[in-house]
């Protein structure tokens, strides 16, 4: 095609494949005769990269954070061809953080027994600054016993979703493809796909399909589901059942809420979040579309936001798919048993995407997992056992009196007020019968 004509520019910047007519002057070209060079000159593109994402060297479009470094966001980086922007190690004695850590409080060091009074083992993580310590013992010194709970703690999330709020519409397509909703209106074209419309945006995902469930303990949920929330299973019989598959803190987590169940005091929302944060909620893992299997698991993969904040009523105008922003190595998130293979391909994605558009209580923990917002927290300490003590030649109401009857380890021992008189014998104390 012939080139465009135009006036010689008053800036002096001559564009690309243009005719600049009459154009070639001494006042515009700096010469009469001879050679003269025309410059190429280049402005830089500032790049506004958020928290949680850096920029590669000699990339363009940011990524998230790898592990083991965090990345606060950057204002007006430019190019590097050498230089990754954006992404810092994480502080000296506590070298760990996921992917897509925003700040150094997400940076950590595996817990020690030191940290945790009187532990002999302990699971957790201890955090950098103001981070949240999850350090728990899991084992304890003689005299000790672990006692703990566990609970849903707030973590930075990979995009800024509110998930206790409701969507607008979603779409996906099933595993073979035969099952489809939105496709248009999102740009959905893989098979195992789906999306989800908020007002602010629309989140995009993947599906897959599993020969395991995400932990063995969810066996044992699906085989005693009824007995567990019809609350006919007592709170001491769950905590005997879980206590060897899960450990004592998360065992003594489910059974309170079983308890509460049964006096009406918790209700189906507090179940099903126990399920997710006892039994785990995500896993890193190089899960496919194409995997086969009974167990439906989501993930997230990018996330599109709305001009000024609301998400468009539709992508059919040209399907534009350029804002939408991917999320690398986000957790696969367990949706729930299918029940067959062919169940779970014909469902799966189309389950992941309907359970993130209702804001349901039930659905809230699953929701806050594929969003990356939520996380289980167990805090196990070592408390000091019960000592029952016995009193021979001691009145039950002289036991009582000084409060003699038990002791905790450690602690103090209180003798009953008087010991029984004997004729002919003169009280000197009472011994225990200690056997090395």
């Amino acid at each position: 095609m012939p080139a465009f004509a135009d006036e010689f520019p008053s800036d002096g910047y001559m564009l690309e494949d243009m005719v600049y007519e009459d154009a070639a002057t001494q006042e515009n070209i700096g010469a009469y005769d001879g050679a003269v060079t025309a410059t190429a000159e280049y402005e830089d593109i500032l790049y506004q990269i958020g928290a949680g994402t850096y920029l590669p060297a000699g990339a363009t479009v940011a990524e998230q954070c790898p592990a083991n470094s965090y990345c606060p966001g950057v204002t007006d980086a430019t190019y590097n061809e050498t230089v990754a922007q954006g992404a810092s190690s994480c502080p000296s004695g506590y070298p760990n953080s996921d992917a897509g850590a925003s700040s150094n409080t997400q940076c950590y060091t595996a817990c020690t027994v030191g940290m945790v009074e009187h532990a002999s083992a302990v699971d957790g993580n201890d955090y950098y600054g103001a981070g949240t310590d999850t350090c728990a013992a899991t084992a304890c010194e003689g005299g000790y016993h672990v006692e703990g709970s566990v609970g849903v703690i707030e973590q930075t999330p990979l995009i800024d979703v509110d998930y206790t709020v409701a969507g607008n519409d979603y779409g996906y397509i099933s595993a073979d493809g035969s099952n489809t909703r939105g496709t248009g209106t999102y740009a959905i074209t893989e098979n195992n796909t789906w999306a989800s419309a908020f007002d602010y945006g629309v989140v995009y995902g993947r599906a897959s399909c599993q020969a395991t469930p995400h932990d063995p303990g969810i066996e044992y949920i699906f085989a005693n589901l009824e007995g567990l929330m019809g609350a006919t299973m007592s709170a001491d019989q769950v905590r005997s059942d879980l206590t060897p598959i899960v450990g004592d803190a998360k065992a003594n987590y489910m059974a309170d809420v079983v308890a509460g169940m049964a006096d009406g005091t918790k209700g189906e929302e507090a179940f099903f979040e126990a399920v997710f944060v006892v039994f785990g909620i995500s896993k890193d893992a190089l899960f496919s579309t194409t995997d086969t299997g009974q167990y439906c698991y989501c993930q997230m993969t990018g996330y599109q936001s709305g001009s000024s904040g609301v998400a468009p009523a539709s992508l059919d105008e040209g399907s534009d798919t350029s804002g939408i922003v991917s999320i690398a190595s986000a957790p696969w998130v367990f949706d729930g048993d299918a029940g067959s293979a062919g169940g779970c391909a014909n469902y799966c994605a189309s389950n992941c995407a309907d359970v993130l558009h209702v804001a349901d209580a039930s659905n809230r923990v699953f929701r806050g997992a594929v969003f990356g917002s939520l996380g289980a927290a167990a805090s196990g300490t070592c408390e000091a056992n019960e000592i029952r003590i016995t009193w021979t030649d001691a009145a039950e109401a002289d036991v009582t009196a000084n409060n003699a009857g038990v002791c905790t380890y450690g602690g103090d021992i209180r003798t009953p007020v008087r010991a029984a008189t004997k004729p002919g014998k003169t009280f000197v104390g009472w011994k225990f019968d200690v056997t090395e």
